[in-house]
């Protein structure tokens, strides 16, 4: 395992505190000062910056698809390309995630 990426990230929620193993995280959601990660079916917000959290995510696992969202690859199911570039990620759960054409080279790229 490599150090320099946490394996769990701690999240308060309702008053209380949850261990959420990282590998797990299906996929991120901004919403203002919180990202929300979403875990099976369940959401934790997590008091971070969009750039914080990629930095302690993995980038071989973890890539930023939208400004507003990060996704797990390993949880790719397919991607729906729409005619102005812009695309739609959708989840082995069955989420769907909106890829910008912004980000769609973060996809591509191996680093």
């Amino acid at each position: 395992m490599d150090e320099a990426y946490p394996q769990r990230l701690l999240v308060k929620k309702l008053g209380r505190e949850f261990l959420v193993k990282v590998e797990d995280i299906d996929y991120v959601e901004a919403a203002g000062n919180y990202m929300n990660l979403y875990v099976a079916e369940r959401t934790y917000p997590l008091l971070s910056t969009m750039q914080a959290l990629l930095q302690k995510l993995r980038a071989d696992t973890y890539r930023r698809v939208h400004r507003s969202y990060i996704v797990n690859l390993n949880a790719i199911e397919e991607i729906t390309g729409f005619d102005k570039g812009d695309a739609e990620i959708r989840l082995k759960g069955g989420q769907c995630v909106p890829m910008s054409r912004t980000y769609k080279q973060n996809l591509r790229d191996p680093s």
